[in-house]
């Protein structure tokens, strides 16, 4: 199976973001809720892949923009998650590409472009170094998918 944009998954805000919390939104697939929750407040793009769905979610936070990264499996099984963004750094979502069979592209912070590899299995990684730059994930020794990107200091 290719890879494609899903256009019927959408998101609703459920929970505003308040203090330090993240805003949390309701994923819907051709309207009817899947019951999962994901952190962020817009969804910036979701793409199905085999039989798993990628979300990409923002904060809606100027400034301090930050791309939740979630993987789920047909489903809806939380699969892996990564947050890419920074203090201070502010990034736009853009230019989504999908490379066949298993890699996507797109424009964020640093002036850099991003791509994600898509992992039919779980592979090993090691917490902390495992990552590019400014990529964070829960802590884990798996990985469904892999973040590349090259990103350039920010200035004020």
């Amino acid at each position: 199976m290719s890879m494609r944009i899903l256009t019927e998954l959408t998101t609703k805000l459920v929970e505003e973001k308040s203090g330090d919390e993240v805003p949390k939104s309701e994923v819907f697939m051709n309207g009817t809720p899947t019951g999962k929750l994901v952190s962020g407040a817009i969804m910036e793009a979701a793409v199905q892949w085999e039989d798993f769905y990628l979300l990409f979610m923002t904060d809606d936070t100027p400034y301090e923009e930050m791309l939740g990264i979630h993987l789920f499996d047909k489903n809806w099984n939380l699969l892996d998650a990564a947050l890419l963004g920074g203090i201070y750094s502010s990034g736009s979502f853009s230019a989504i590409e999908l490379n066949e069979p298993n890699t996507i592209s797109f424009g964020f912070i640093g002036d850099a472009i991003w791509t994600i590899e898509l992992l039919s299995h779980p592979s090993f990684r090691v917490p902390f170094i495992s990552d590019a730059e400014g990529v964070k994930r829960p802590l884990g020794f798996s990985r469904h998918f892999i973040v590349r990107g090259n990103p350039r200091p920010q200035t004020a």
